[in-house]
């Protein structure tokens, strides 16, 4: 690989790095999961470290060991986001959960949607 093309590939990482990161200082009052994105920002930044590591330096043990500590950094990121969705211990929604066939079909006492009946059109 040529010089110019790893700087241009090593320049475009940091600013996709850059770009994952400007919510967060621009936004950080408002931004939710930011400590995901934080480290989605470096699992990227150490993903171009191993990149540079690799064909820059030749140095092929070591980005392996960055290539390593950047999936670790993006499964990391990829659990602050899901973690509030992952419940442990509980019973998954199972078919016998379901509900019965006229379950759904009319709420109590014949009403409709928020408590209308059938012949009232808003009117």
């Amino acid at each position: 690989m040529s010089v110019h093309v790893l700087a241009a590939q090593t320049a475009v990482l940091v600013v996709v790095s850059l770009a994952i990161l400007y919510p967060v200082v621009a936004y950080a009052r408002t931004l939710l999961h930011t400590e995901a994105v934080v480290m989605l920002a470096a699992s990227v930044l150490v993903f171009t470290a191993g990149s540079v590591f690799e064909e820059g330096l030749g140095m092929t043990t070591v980005s392996e060991g960055t290539y390593l500590l950047s999936c670790l950094c993006f499964a990391g990121s990829v659990w602050l986001f899901a973690r509030e969705f992952v419940r442990l211990g509980e019973p998954s929604f199972d078919a016998d959960d379901a509900p019965t066939a006229g379950e759904f079909e009319r709420s109590p006492g014949g009403q409709g949607f928020a408590g209308a009946t059938e012949g009232e059109d808003g009117e």
